[in-house]
C-alpha cells in the first residue's frame, strides 16, 4: 500500500500564510487513514526531506 504523506506548510502566527497547517490540523481531526500521514510542516523546509523521501506520494497544502 502506497505512503501519502499530507503536508501543511506556513506560519500561523502570519494569518493568512498558516493556511495549510490549520487544514492539517482539521483533516487529522476527521479521521485517520492507515497509508495516509498528516504533518504540519509549519516553516521547517529541509528538516521534512526525510519525512518527503520516506513517502511514496505527497500532497502539499500551502497559502
Amino acid at each position: 500500500m502506497n505512503k501519502i504523506l499530507v503536508l501543511g506548510l506556513g506560519n500561523t502566527l502570519l494569518g493568512d500564510e498558516g493556511v495549510g497547517v490549520r487544514v492539517v490540523e482539521l483533516l487529522k481531526e476527521r479521521g485517520e487513514y492507515d497509508n495516509v500521514e498528516f504533518m504540519d510542516g509549519g516553516t521547517l523546509s529541509f528538516s521534512l526531506a526525510g519525512a518527503i523521501a520516506d513517502s511514496d506520494q505527497l500532497i502539499v497544502i500551502d497559502a
